[in-house]
Formats: C-alpha cells, structure tokens, sequence
C-alpha cells in the first residue's frame, strides 16, 4: 500500500507537534498541574502549531480565508481533545497506566481522525461538499 505524500507529511509534523505535547504535558505534570488541564494546556499550544504547519506546509491550501479553514479546524480539534481527555482518563483510571503512556495511547487513536477531518473539512471543500460526497455515496449503495 502506498501512502501519499498529503498523509506522510502528516504523520512528520504529527511527529513533531507530538514532541511538543508529550513534553509540555510532562513538565506540567512533574509542576504537578491538575491532569485534565495539563492535557488541555500540551494540546491547545500542540494545535496551534499543527494548524500552521499543515496550512503552509502540507495541505498549502489558501482557496479559502484562515477564518474559514480556523472555524472547521477548530471542530475537527474539538472532537480530537474530547477523545484525548477520554482516552487518557479510561488509560490511567481503567486500565493503570502511566499519564504518559496513556498520552501516546491518545495521539494513536487520534491520527487517523485528525488527517481524514483535516483532509476533507479544514483544507478541503469543507462541510458541504463532504455531505454531498457522502450523500452520492450512500445512494450508490442502495
């Protein structure tokens, strides 16, 4: 299977941004910050660095404005840090694991969701059009 370039850029800077967190979450847990809000605070400053390197560097998509792109970047980011905080919480309370190791379980379960949001919803057409993609493809089926 051949993976794009789109998504193999993807996964370099998830790489890098994923650095960013896990550090930031680290050193606020050590500070002995309140889980939950280390987990907001690592992936608010993750996502705003994930949003400008995708825009320039990856999907380089400027067909529409930043305000636009801002407005269903910030669902598709929504959605991701409620699987975050979920994650890490059944991680750490269910299942025993460290806080860390629990972050990593987190961005694995996310990347997928993460990409395919981006692709279609931020820098593709958007909300619209993916419905009516959706919407052609269902009728096909039936």
């Amino acid at each position: 299977m051949k993976i794009s370039p789109l998504f193999s850029r993807y996964i370099g800077i998830g790489g890098l941004v994923f650095v960013l967190n896990v550090g930031t979450f680290q050193l606020l847990i050590l500070a002995q910050v309140y889980r939950p809000l280390a987990t907001t605070i690592a992936y608010v400053l993750s996502v705003a660095c994930h949003f400008i390197l995708n825009k320039f560097f990856n999907f380089r998509n400027f067909e529409r404005s930043i305000a636009h792109q801002l407005k269903n970047y910030v669902v598709v980011v929504i959605f991701c840090w409620l699987v975050t905080v979920l994650v890490i919480e059944v991680c750490v309370r269910r299942l025993g694991l460290a806080p860390w190791l629990a972050q990593l379980v987190a961005v694995a379960v996310n990347i997928p969701t993460g990409f395919l949001g981006n692709y279609y919803l931020t820098f593709g057409g958007g909300v619209k059009p993916l419905l009516r993609k959706l919407q052609r493809y269902f009728r096909k089926l039936y």
